[in-house]
C-alpha cells in the first residue's frame, strides 16, 4: 500500500505526526497521517507512526508538571478517617434517605416511627477550566521536554452541589466564576454560596429534611472567620507582628455561679491578649517558674531550619498553645462554613484527605 516509502519521508511523517500531538490546537486521537500529514509525499497510518515512535524512544504518557504525593495511608489521615468520618457516616446510617436504581424513594421506617429527622448527603466540589489546560497525553521523549504556556490563561471556576438523585436543584445552586488576575474562587465565594443558594434550594427541594453538607479537605473550605479564636494567630506577649483582633469567648468554670465567665480577647489600649495573660485570667499559666514557650518547634524537612510543631497542638501540654488549645470554647471554634451551615439546622463533614474514591460527585 505504501510502495516507495523511503527512510526520508518516513522521518517527515513521523515528525509531523508527532508535531501534532503536541499541539494544543488539534484532537489527534480523530486523525491519521492519511488526513494530515499533506506536506509529505507519501504518509503512514497512526499506527506506524506510534510503533516508530516508539523505537525511537518516546513515550505516549500523561504531560505532567509538578509531582503528586499520595498520602492515603498516612498516619494522620487514617486517624481522621477511622475514627471520625466513618464512624459518624455510621452513626448517621439509619437517617439517611435513600432512593433505589428507578430513583423511587425506599421507605426509611426509622423516620416514620418519628425516631429520626431524615438526613441526605449533599457532596460538593468545584473545578477549573483553563484556556491554556492543553492535551493530558502527548509523545514525549526523555530528552526532550514538550513546552507548554506557562501561565494557565483565563479560566472558569464551577462549584456545584450533587444528591444521591443528581444535582440539587437541577443545577439552581452551581455557580461559574470567571477567574484570574486577582479573582478567584476562595473560601467567602464558597460560603456566600451555601447560604445564598445552596441552603435555600435544598430546603425548597426537600422540606422537613436536613442536609448533610460535605466537602473535601481543601483549605478554603476550612476558612475561619477574621476573628476566630486560633492558638496559631496568637503571641506568647501581647500585640506584636501579625497578631489579629479575636472576639470574646465564653470560659467554662464550675467556680463561678454561672457556670462560666465570658473573656475578652483584647486589652483595654486596643492591643491583642497574649497567650500568657490568657492562660493566666484562666489559671492555666504554670506557678512553678517553669519557662513556656509560645509552640514547641521541629526541625524541617531538609533539617536546616525549624517549624512550628503542630502535633503538639493535639491534645499536648508542653507549650502556651498546646494548653489553650485543648480548652472547650477552642476546641468548639468551627470554621466559617461550619458555622453558617450549623446555624441553618443543618449538617456538615469534611471527605478523608486523598480518598475521593468515597466522594461520588468525583465520578461526574
Amino acid at each position: 500500500m505504501y510502495s516507495e516509502l523511503n527512510a526520508r519521508n518516513l522521518a517527515k511523517a513521523v515528525a509531523r505526526y508527532w508535531r501534532l500531538s503536541e499541539s494544543e490546537d488539534t484532537d489527534i486521537t480523530n486523525c491519521s497521517l492519511n488526513s494530515v500529514a499533506r506536506e509529505v509525499e507519501k504518509t503512514i497510518s497512526t499506527p506506524t507512526a506510534s510503533r516508530w515512535l516508539r523505537k525511537l524512544g518516546f513515550k505516549y504518557k500523561e504531560y505532567r508538571k509538578g509531582i503528586y504525593n499520595d498520602g492515603h495511608e498516612r498516619e494522620d489521615v487514617k486517624h481522621y478517617r477511622d475514627n471520625v468520618f466513618l464512624p459518624r457516616m455510621e452513626s448517621l446510617k439509619d437517617s439517611f434517605l435513600n432512593w433505589d436504581e428507578n430513583l423511587h424513594e425506599i421507605p426509611n421506617f426509622h423516620h416514620l416511627s418519628g425516631e429520626v429527622q431524615l438526613v441526605i448527603l449533599v457532596t460538593q466540589d468545584e473545578c477549573t477550566f483553563n484556556s491554556n489546560d492543553g492535551k493530558h497525553y502527548i509523545w514525549i521523549h526523555p530528552e526532550h521536554k514538550p513546552l507548554r504556556k506557562k501561565g494557565r490563561g483565563e479560566g472558569l471556576d464551577v462549584s456545584d452541589f450533587v444528591t444521591p438523585i443528581g444535582r440539587l436543584g437541577d443545577g439552581q445552586a452551581c455557580t461559574i466564576l470567571k477567574s484570574g488576575g486577582d479573582v478567584w474562587w476562595d473560601g467567602d465565594k464558597l460560603l456566600n454560596q451555601v447560604v445564598e443558594k445552596a441552603i435555600p434550594v435544598f430546603e425548597a427541594q426537600f422540606p422537613g429534611c436536613k442536609a448533610l453538607f460535605a466537602f473535601d479537605n481543601a483549605r478554603n473550605h476550612l476558612k475561619f472567620a477574621d476573628d476566630a479564636l486560633r492558638v496559631s494567630e496568637m503571641n506568647l506577649e501581647p500585640g506584636g507582628k501579625n497578631a489579629k483582633h479575636m472576639r470574646d469567648t465564653y470560659v467554662i468554670d464550675a467556680d463561678y455561679p454561672e457556670g462560666g465567665y465570658v473573656q475578652s480577647m483584647v486589652l483595654p489600649d486596643g492591643r491583642p491578649k497574649g497567650l500568657k495573660i490568657i492562660l493566666t485570667e484562666r489559671g492555666l499559666w504554670p506557678q512553678d517558674g517553669r519557662r513556656f514557650l509560645a509552640q514547641c518547634s521541629m526541625k524541617s524537612a531538609t533539617g536546616k531550619s525549624t517549624k512550628p510543631n503542630s502535633q503538639c497542638l493535639n491534645g499536648g501540654s508542653c507549650c502556651a498553645r498546646a494548653v489553650l488549645a485543648c480548652q472547650p470554647d477552642l476546641c468548639a471554634q468551627r470554621s466559617q462554613i461550619e458555622q453558617a451551615i450549623l446555624n441553618a439546622g443543618h449538617e456538615v463533614i469534611f471527605y478523608a484527605a486523598f480518598h475521593c474514591e468515597i466522594n461520588f460527585i468525583e465520578y461526574y
